[in-house]
């Protein structure tokens, strides 16, 4: 499996995540980061208790529910361009899986 990753920040929600792009089945996918995350909320405690980032949680949980096909590890940059994602912040690292 040649799978791929890269860490940014959702740039509607501000919702960490982690992007794979699985280069054998042609799809990327959405995880929230959960150790930035905890890392986030022991400087913000606050943030555990704001409504409007919680409801950002929310939406960036049906985001990671799903799978959009694509045919390369360029057209995976491209799909998080079009999300709003500067270029300066996408880095897909190789990710080896035993």
């Amino acid at each position: 499996m040649n799978l791929f990753k890269t860490h940014i920040i959702h740039p509607h929600t501000h919702v960490p995540l982690i992007v794979y792009y699985n280069q054998s089945e042609g799809f990327v996918s959405f995880e929230r980061d959960e150790r930035v995350l905890k890392a986030i909320y022991n400087v913000k405690k606050d943030l555990a208790v704001n409504k409007h980032f919680q409801e950002s949680l929310k939406r960036a949980n049906h985001l990671c529910q799903t799978q959009y096909p694509l045919d390369s590890l360029q057209q995976a940059e491209q799909f998080l361009k079009k999300i709003g994602i500067e270029e300066k912040n996408i880095q897909f690292e190789q990710v080896y899986v035993h």
